[in-house]
């Protein structure tokens, strides 16, 4: 049942930004990294209405991508299968008061039904309680009351609820791959599950080695539909779950409203907004492993008049598949690819969101390599100018250091010259002080010879003198 290939809307083509020098530069180059990171990234907004089975399509994606689950997520799974339990035990005994059939209980049921509307949401269950809780739900009035269970809420996993309920209450018990995909957690607000596939057929050399895949889920009870609009954003691919044993259930929040009707008018709903016109939508039409039992026993005219085909598989699927075609707007419904799984099957999964990559991938793949090569080639230019401005920047600083040396050097230069000229100043001050005392030198020796004739002279006369009165003396 596999449509034509659709074709997303492609992303925008980056144009060459526009920058200034310096950091603003680094930060572009940071920015067409991203681009080129984000142009191989497929958002996939996963919808549809509450209890259709998004979740545990999420849970298989991250199964089959080896997404490893926590402890944390464990222990919260066992804690969550407990309260399934709980949950959907209360819901019968509310349809059995409704159907009156709560005549035919026992004091013994009446003490477990209020032990239940008692119960700690945040206790486990014990195994003597398990034990209590599987006597009232074989009771016959509860039997009855699940006989009609069409007509009220149910999960659809009570069944395996039931029949694992004492390994459930096990105290060292931990859920199992399948135990994890039957638990209900109910979805509020949005969950991102970033998956990653290795692209093994590469025809460019120049295509990634991994493409991603953001699956967005969100909340699809009617209180948390208003959320929705924040996701839809950079969608690439709307991946719509149905839930084909709806056509025989109600909804959780609201019992007079068949399950598959309100299906087909969210669908038309969200084909028709202008946001979504080139925007491919996968169909997956789930739990064909229940409406395959219930076709049998409930024929789909109850819910559809129109429809003829009795109780039989194909002309069921034939109709419901036509009937979801019909809500889309007229360019989509020969191109929207439909697939029938089991969301708790990893099998069926695997094959359908293996075809939604390829058939994504395959239809964008040259406008992909186009826009890529237009951001690797603005890059490539960003960054010969930024080489050049690094080169230029090189430059003028080379040049400011150079001239930060020269005028070192002049500054240097200039102290020199001043002390060589006071110095050659204090030689020449030096040398005339010189020529000054040997200038004087020779008046200094005239006068020295002059006092020194004088005082031989007067030394000698006295001498004379004094010979002449020895010889007078001598001469009497």
């Amino acid at each position: 049942m596999g449509g034509a290939p659709s074709r997303s809307r492609p992303a925008e083509v980056v144009e060459p930004p526009k920058t200034d020098t310096g950091a603003s530069n680094n930060i572009d180059l940071q920015l067409m990294e991203q681009q080129l990171d984000e142009l191989y990234k497929f958002k996939i907004l996963l919808l549809g209405a509450g209890e259709c089975g998004k979740s545990t399509v999420v849970k298989q994606l991250k199964l089959i991508h080896k997404k490893k689950v926590s402890d944390h997520e464990l222990r919260f799974t066992a804690q969550s299968l407990h309260q399934n339990i709980v949950d959907c035990m209360q819901s019968l005994l509310r349809a059995c008061h409704t159907f009156g059939y709560n005549e035919e209980m026992t004091d013994e049921d009446r003490s477990t039904e209020h032990a239940l509307a008692m119960h700690d949401e945040s206790q486990r269950l014990s195994p003597p309680f398990a034990t209590r809780i599987i006597k009232l739900f074989h009771s016959d009035a509860i039997q009855k009351t699940f006989a009609r269970r069409s007509e009220y809420w149910l999960l659809d996993s009570f069944p395996y609820y039931m029949k694992n309920i004492e390994r459930f209450c096990e105290d060292d018990f931990l859920p199992t791959e399948e135990d994890s995909l039957m638990a209900r957690i109910r979805t509020t607000g949005i969950v991102n599950s970033e998956l990653e596939q290795r692209l093994a057929d590469k025809k460019d050399p120049h295509e990634p080695d991994l493409i991603k895949f953001d699956v967005v889920d969100v909340g699809g009870q009617r209180n948390e539909r208003k959320k929705w609009i924040h996701c839809f954003d950079d969608v690439r691919a709307i991946l719509f779950v149905v839930n084909l044993a709806g056509y025989n259930q109600v909804l959780f929040e609201d019992a007079s409203k068949n399950r598959m009707q309100e299906e087909l008018e969210l669908l038309e709903q969200i084909s028709s907004m202008d946001i979504f016109r080139d925007t491919p939508i996968f169909l997956f039409f789930n739990k064909k492993d229940l409406f395959e039992q219930m076709i049998l026993d409930v024929d789909l005219c109850n819910t559809f008049p129109d429809y003829t085909g009795g109780k039989n598989l194909q002309p069921a699927l034939d109709y419901i598949v036509n009937a979801f075609r019909a809500k889309l707007p007229p360019h989509k419904q020969s191109t929207t690819s439909i697939h029938l799984v089991t969301a708790r099957w990893k099998g069926d999964i695997k094959a359908a969101f293996d075809a939604v990559k390829k058939t994504l991938y395959d239809a964008n793949r040259d406008e992909l390599l186009k826009q890529a090569n237009a951001i690797r080639a603005a890059r490539k230019s960003l960054v010969k100018e930024v080489a050049k401005e690094a080169a230029k920047v090189e430059k003028e600083k080379a040049k400011e250091e150079k001239e930060k040396e020269k005028q070192e050097r002049k500054q240097k230069g200039g102290k020199k010259d001043k002390d060589e000229k006071k110095q050659e100043e204090e030689t020449k001050q030096e040398e005339k002080q010189e020529e000054k005392s040997a200038d004087a030198q020779p008046n200094r020796t005239d006068d020295t010879t002059a006092a020194s004739s004088r005082s031989s002279k007067d030394t000698t006369a006295p001498r004379a003198k004094e010979t002449e009165a020895v010889t007078c003396g001598c001469a009497y």
